[in-house]
C-alpha cells in the first residue's frame, strides 16, 4: 500500500522536463506531420515554450535521433497514449516503473519498512516523476540482477530487453556476462558471443536512429552547441577531462552516501553483484560524466538492498520460522 501510495503520488505531481515533450513528439510524429507536432508541444508547457533548442520544426527533427534510439520505451508511451493524453502516459510508465521496482526490492530482501524507506529515497523517487526512461530500465536491471544470483538466462534476456529502453545498460551487460563468465555459469565462448551481440543490437540501434554518435553527444551535453546536427565531431583529451572532472565535483555530494551504503554492503558481505554494479557505474560515468544521478538510480537500489538482506532475517522473520518448527 505505501508503494502504491508513493507510485500514485508521483503520477500526481510529475515533474516537467524538456525530454518528456521531446518523447511525445517522437510517438505523435508516428502519425503526424512534423509541423504540426511541433505547434502542439512547444507550446504544451512552459518549459517547453522557453526551451532554445526547441525553437523549430526543423530542430526539433535534428533532436529526434538522440532519443529515438529507445524503441521499448517509445512503444510503452505509444500504447499507453491510446487510453491515456501523451503527458499523462509519460508519467505513468515512470510512477509504474517506480512500484514494480519497489515490489522486486520487496521480494528481495523480504523486508517490507526497510524497502518502503529505500524506495522512498529522493532519487528514487525522482526517477519516478520524471519523464524519462530511467524508471523503466531500474525496473528491468534490478530484478535482472536478482535473479542472475539463482538463474542464467532470465536475467540476461531482461538485460537485453533493457537495451531498447537505454543503450548504455550495455555497459552492465557486459559487467554482468564477464561475472558469469568467470564464475563458470556459462562458458567464455558463450559470454564473449553474447556480449558481441549486445554491442551489435546498440550499434544497430544507433544506425536504424541516425544517432550522432558519442562525441556529439558529449560536445552537445556538456561543452556547447544548441542544434546536434553542427556540432563538430571532435573532441580534444583537454575538454574531456575538463568535462570529467567538473561532473566528478558536481555529483560527488550525490553519490557519496550511496557510495558509503555500498562499501557497507561489501564489508558485511561480499556479494559480487556490487563489483559488478560499481563497474558499470564507473563506465558509464567515465562515458558519459554527468552530474544527473538518475543515471545511477537502479545501482544505488542495487546497493541498499544488498546492505539490507546482509543484515539476514528480520527478528518477526525469525520468530515465525520457530513456531512452523515447534510440534
Amino acid at each position: 500500500m505505501f508503494l502504491a501510495a508513493l507510485a500514485v503520488a508521483c503520477y500526481r505531481r510529475p515533474i516537467d522536463n524538456l525530454d518528456r515533450y521531446i518523447y511525445e513528439a517522437l510517438v505523435r510524429a508516428r502519425t503526424q506531420p512534423i509541423d504540426a507536432v511541433y505547434s502542439i508541444v512547444k507550446h504544451e508547457s512552459p518549459r517547453a515554450e522557453a526551451s532554445s533548442v526547441l525553437d523549430s520544426p526543423e530542430h526539433l527533427r535534428e533532436l529526434e535521433p538522440l532519443y529515438s534510439i529507445r524503441p521499448v520505451y517509445l512503444g510503452e508511451i505509444c500504447f499507453l497514449s491510446k487510453i491515456f493524453p501523451f503527458q499523462q502516459a509519460i508519467t505513468l510508465v515512470s510512477a509504474a516503473a517506480l512500484f514494480g521496482t519497489g515490489i522486486m526490492v520487496l521480494f528481495w530482501t523480504k523486508r517490507p519498512l526497510l524497502s518502503g524507506l529505500l524506495m522512498a529515497a529522493y532519487p528514487m523517487v525522482l526517477v519516478g516523476r520524471l519523464g524519462t526512461p530511467d524508471a523503466l530500465a531500474m525496473l528491468l536491471i534490478v530484478p535482472a540482477l536478482w535473479l542472475s544470483e539463482r538463474h542464467v538466462w532470465a536475467p540476461l534476456v531482461l538485460l537485453f530487453f533493457s537495451l531498447g529502453v537505454r543503450t548504455d545498460n550495455v555497459l552492465l551487460m557486459l559487467a554482468v556476462l564477464a561475472w558469469l563468465a568467470f564464475d563458470k555459469k556459462i562458458p567464455r565462448w558463450v559470454a564473449l558471443a553474447l556480449a558481441v551481440i549486445a554491442v551489435g543490437i546498440v550499434f544497430c540501434l544507433n544506425h536504424w536512429a541516425g544517432n550522432y554518435g558519442w562525441v556529439v553527444l558529449f560536445r552537445f551535453s556538456f561543452i556547447a552547441g544548441r542544434y546536434p546536427a553542427q556540432i563538430p565531431h571532435v573532441l580534444t583529451a583537454r575538454e574531456y577531462l575538463r568535462c570529467l572532472a567538473s561532473g566528478a565535483a558536481a555529483i560527488i555530494d550525490q553519490v557519496a552516501v550511496w557510495a558509503l551504503i555500498g562499501l557497507l554492503a561489501w564489508k558485511r558481505q561480499r556479494n559480487p553483484l556490487l563489483i559488478v554494479v560499481a563497474f558499470a557505474v564507473v563506465a558509464h560515468f567515465l562515458l558519459y560524466p554527468s552530474a544527473e544521478d538518475r543515471y545511477l538510480v537502479w545501482a544505488y537500489v542495487v546497493a541498499g538492498t544488498i546492505l539490507i538482506r546482509s543484515f539476514g532475517p528480520s527478528a518477526s522473520d525469525v520468530s515465525s520460522s520457530t513456531q512452523r518448527i515447534e510440534p
